[in-house]
């Protein structure tokens, strides 16, 4: 009957260890999963403000071109 005890006593302590491990892991995972979130909403911004810049440097282009048409032209 000790060897049971023992052996039973031994289970409910690997039992508490893993859910202590369990719940560490389930925070890393928030963790991981709210930086994740995070860069990509940084790649996204990212994209964001590399379009707007192709955009500006587009309108200059037009502008400088309009305005060496314009100086040909005189």
């Amino acid at each position: 009957m000790k060897d049971l005890d023992d052996r039973f006593a031994l289970i409910e302590k690997r039992v508490r260890a893993l859910l202590s491990e369990n719940n560490s892991l389930a925070a890393r995972v928030d963790e991981l999963e709210r930086e994740l979130a995070q860069a990509r909403n940084e790649a996204r911004e990212q994209g964001q403000f590399h379009d707007t810049k192709l955009h500006v440097r587009e309108k200059i282009e037009n502008i400088l071109h309009a305005l060496e048409a314009a100086g040909l032209k005189k």
